[in-house]
């Protein structure tokens, strides 16, 4: 089981680099999804704009707490994702801008989930909870195959 849901994952990452990430768009976002059986790993990856309001090093204190408070709502799976299975999530890995000067400043996320039976859905949580995004790009990897999908606000995503 382990030895596929690797497989699975380097097929996904496989996928995105043929996928082309493309540039830079506030507003939009990609993300990774493995499901393997009860496991579902997924991987997000955005603009500093779509979770801040901003990509460059925070200004003022107002700023500086929206960097904590983001960094923090994102340990917390639920605020992004909710698979429509009894699920328990691992914690997540997040990593925060550095805010280099004159680069475009990207926040990255992986959250891995282990549910009482295979989901069929994953509620997203983060369309209400983070206004900046306006659009998911989504690399899904299923035991039916990978696709990718575009998502519009307010959609769910579904795993048939």
């Amino acid at each position: 089981m382990k030895a596929l849901f690797f497989m699975a994952a380097m097929s996904i990452h496989t996928l995105s680099i043929a996928a082309d990430h493309g540039a830079h768009v506030h507003g939009a976002a990609e993300i990774d999804v493995v499901v393997d059986g009860k496991k579902v790993l997924i991987t997000l990856e955005s603009p500093a704009d779509n979770l801040l309001g901003f990509e460059r090093a925070p200004k003022s204190d107002y700023e500086k707490n929206k960097v904590k408070d983001v960094a923090a709502q994102l340990q917390f799976a639920a605020n992004l994702f909710a698979p429509n299975a009894e699920c328990k999530s691992s914690k997540p890995v997040v990593t925060m801008p550095t805010f280099s000067k004159g680069e475009h400043s990207d926040i990255s996320a992986e959250y891995a989930f282990e549910c009482s039976n295979m989901p069929t859905q994953i509620k997203l949580p983060l369309w209400k909870n983070f206004a900046g995004f306006k659009g998911l790009t989504v690399n899904l990897v299923t035991d039916k195959g990978q696709k990718q999908l575009k998502l519009k606000p307010g959609q769910v995503l579904d795993l048939k």
